[in-house]
């Protein structure tokens, strides 16, 4: 099978490319060909396809919004690419006619690419399985995060919501694009050309549905870990670690506020909490600046690559996603379970999907770091606890999450895209 997989970036910048690239490793190594599709950035990975890639936004160098010269032509460029480009519907159209794909994954297109993705596949007969790396099909902020709590307002009450409450970069005139955008996609019926949705997790599925989309074509498929490139190692630290971005979203102040109780509680100065990753230089300086008030035990060590967060999760004794937003399956804490290290989390989402019924971490009350702190004392005090939940989350790895089960569930889903049959069930 010859799988064409779109996404906005050829590089990794977070979970989305994070599992593209692992899953099209995998799909490769069991005989079937990947193709790319993506914008030109100066980052991306060599691939002798790009020169079927289209322009981005922006210069080559400027992923990011943030990133972006103020000028008018990248304004034009943007809102043609949160409505509709005709620059991308001809650049994967010309890549559909030479490679000649049998279906398209889709990933992250909006905003990036636009819906034109969608346009280009269907015209050229390719069926379309959109894979959800986040909350954008029913959130234009993507995340159902305001003002530090979860929020279903524009599900239930309709997008508009999302402009009143600035949600999108805090700006009205950014909320105001994302929620046009996504009424005239809706409009269009571009969203009607996706022959299969693919969610991580089963809160993603439910909130599709309590957004209006058809649960005939939702199916959950949740990120999978490769266990037998994580080697655990007995001797660990005692360190508490995060791994993931830095941003308000991930309740870091949370997990901040906890460690100062943990550290004040349980009397110990060999205690560490490091953080891994990157975000906003001003948000991370605040985080810096905060932690050097409550402990030299706190420590940032950047953004990491593959192996060296795998070596830094197999030396901790617990890694926390503290996050205060539903959250679609964080790769981190796959990796913290193949790694042997349990994972304290947000009872909330996926988070509480992944880690109900397991012994394989806990769960706290989200935004809530006494909780947070209370059972992280306790388990510092229980080594022989710490040990039996660190096999049972190398356990759950190994079998909920494994690649195997991941690829079976893969092809099921591109193979019935393929063949045009009935909806898969639940």
């Amino acid at each position: 099978m010859k799988v064409l997989w779109v996404n906005s970036r050829y590089f990794v910048s977070g979970g989305p490319e994070t599992y593209m690239f692992a899953a099209a490793e995998m799909l490769e190594s069991a005989g079937h060909e990947v193709v790319p599709f993506s914008a030109r950035y100066d980052r991306n990975r060599e691939t002798p396809w790009s020169e079927y890639f289209v322009s981005p936004v922006a210069g080559d160098d400027e992923v990011y919004f943030r990133e972006h010269a103020r000028s008018l032509r990248n304004l034009t460029r943007g809102l043609q690419r949160a409505f509709y480009a005709p620059d991308v519907r001809a650049s994967l159209s010309e890549l559909i006619r030479v490679a000649d794909p049998d279906v398209a994954v889709v990933q992250q297109y909006l905003r990036k690419l636009s819906p034109a993705v969608l346009v280009a596949l269907r015209e050229a007969e390719v069926p379309i399985v959109v894979r959800l790396s986040d909350f954008a099909m029913v959130c234009p902020a993507a995340t159902l995060l305001r003002d530090g709590r979860t929020c279903q307002r524009c599900l239930t009450n309709g997008l508009a919501w999302s402009v009143r409450y600035r949600c999108v970069q805090d700006s009205f005139g950014v909320s105001a694009v994302a929620c046009a955008s996504m009424w005239f996609a809706k409009w269009r019926k571009y969203f009607d050309l996706i022959d299969y949705y693919l969610a991580p997790s089963a809160v993603m599925r439910e909130q599709m549905i309590a957004g209006g989309y058809d649960a005939s074509r939702i199916v959950v498929l949740p990120t999978f870990v490769d266990s037998a490139r994580t080697h655990i190692d007995d001797a660990r630290a005692r360190r508490i670690v995060y791994v993931g971005r830095l941003s308000p979203e991930k309740g870091l102040d949370v997990l901040l506020d906890a460690f100062d109780r943990v550290v004040r509680q349980d009397g110990s100065r060999d205690i560490e909490l490091l953080l891994a990753g990157g975000g906003e230089d001003s948000y991370v300086a605040g985080l810096v600046a905060r932690a050097r008030r409550i402990s030299p035990q706190v420590k940032f060590v950047g953004v990491l690559d593959a192996d060296a967060v795998r070596r830094l999760l197999c030396g901790a004794l617990i890694s926390v996603v503290p996050s205060l937003c539903y959250e679609n399956l964080p790769n981190a804490m796959l990796e913290s379970l193949a790694a042997g290290t349990p994972v304290a989390a947000s009872d909330l989402g996926s988070m509480t999907d992944v880690l109900r019924g397991t012994d394989a971490g806990f769960l706290f009350r989200p935004g809530d770091p006494g909780d947070l702190a209370e059972s992280l004392v306790a388990l510092l005090r229980e080594p022989d606890t710490l040990k039996r939940m660190s096999r049972s989350a190398r356990h759950l790895a190994e079998t909920r999450y494994s690649p195997d089960a991941h690829l079976r569930g893969l092809l099921r889903v591109l193979n019935a895209a393929v063949e045009r049959g009935d909806r898969i069930g639940d």
